[in-house]
């Protein structure tokens, strides 16, 4: 339980713990420098823990978590502190791996290092009630991919009080999703679903869309199955489609999310080339804002396919069959779909 005036200190944190992880991810695209943003994210990672453990009114309620039985994942936070106290009180740098995995491709190329161990004459130099964590660190951390861990803990202090949490304007976690690395299926989000295709796809159709605002573009009868098609805008740009049911579509409407229908060929153009770092390549411009072209939408029907003015109605539909099941693998389709559903290939915006 966290008291009112308790919340805000802890929301700030959890906001630095959130970008820190951000900023990670966005770090391994472009050969950034890791090792900084790493003892950031582990340094705010104990602040958190030491007020949960000294600073709040229900403490002891924290500190059963690590008691027998544990709670899942709380080892991470022992394994956080294990390698805090390592980099405050020993001689020791704390930073990734020097060997990594790299992976991409034409869609562009991203790192994946791992925690490296500890040495033993590091070790040696700590105070024993640290050295009493290292199983933990051994077990949570040591040679396990940096940004996985890094979403571990920021699910355990979301599962132990969500409303630390740091929110942007929609409701959205502040610093996500990530952005989409083709052909990885490893979580964008927090509260993604691990392992599981069908929960996954439950929880993306259950939340808002990604983005600001979609505009349609017209409407697809694929094997019986009606889409409304168009683009998702973040403010003027949009550089992602977006494919959905009728009842989808009314769905995120009722959840609040704004779709508009407008003219986009006569009011945006095509920016890509400002934009080199986009992941497919394909920015589009609105030359003013939406509201002043379009006009909003509260409710989508079944009616006769079209598309508007401009547009490719054959690209639409070719584009449209990537995200259905059947034509590509399953776990290809769904992450084409995850990418554009939470408006993932949009590259991060300063953080």
């Amino acid at each position: 339980m966290i008291e009112p005036n308790e919340l805000e200190p802890f929301r700030t944190v959890m906001r630095d713990l959130q970008t820190g992880a951000a900023r990670y991810y966005a770090e391994t695209a472009s050969a950034g420098e890791l090792g900084s943003t790493v003892r950031a994210f582990i340094a705010n990672c104990q602040i958190l823990n030491d007020w949960f453990l000294n600073a709040i009114v229900d403490a002891a309620s924290y500190e059963a978590l690590f008691n027998q039985p544990r709670l899942a994942d709380s080892d991470v936070i022992d394994a956080m502190k294990y390698v805090r106290n390592v980099s405050q009180h020993v001689l020791h740098v704390v930073k990734p791996s020097d060997t990594m995995t790299l992976v991409g491709g034409t869609s562009g190329y991203r790192s994946y290092a791992q925690w490296e161990a500890i040495p033993t004459e590091v070790h040696v130099k700590l105070h024993r009630r640290t050295q009493a964590l290292r199983p933990a660190y051994e077990a949570s951390l040591e040679g396990k991919e940096l940004m996985s861990t890094m979403m571990a803990v920021l699910r355990f202090y979301a599962g132990v009080a969500p409303n630390i949490v740091h929110r942007d304007q929609h409701g959205e976690w502040t610093g996500f999703p990530l952005m989409s690395q083709p052909g990885i299926s490893d979580p964008l989000h927090p509260e993604e679903p691990m392992g599981n295709l069908a929960r996954a796809r439950a929880w993306m159709d259950s939340r808002r869309p990604g983005g600001d605002a979609r505009v349609i573009c017209g409407l697809a009868t694929i094997d019986g199955v009606q889409y409304y098609y168009g683009y998702t805008f973040v403010g003027r740009l949009a550089f992602a489609p977006f494919y959905e049911t009728i009842a989808q579509i009314n769905q995120d409407i009722a959840l609040g999310f704004p779709y508009f229908e407008g003219n986009v060929a006569a009011n945006a153009s095509d920016v890509s080339a400002e934009h080199p770092e986009a992941l497919q390549g394909h920015v589009v411009g609105s030359h003013e804002d939406l509201a002043t072209w379009s006009t909003r939408i509260t409710r989508v029907e079944a009616r006769e396919d079209w598309c508007s003015p401009g547009r490719d109605p054959d690209r639409w539909r070719s584009e449209c069959t990537l995200e259905i099941a059947g034509v590509l693998p399953d776990c290809m389709a769904h992450g084409v779909r995850r990418a554009r559903r939470l408006n993932a290939l949009v590259p991060p915006r300063r953080l």
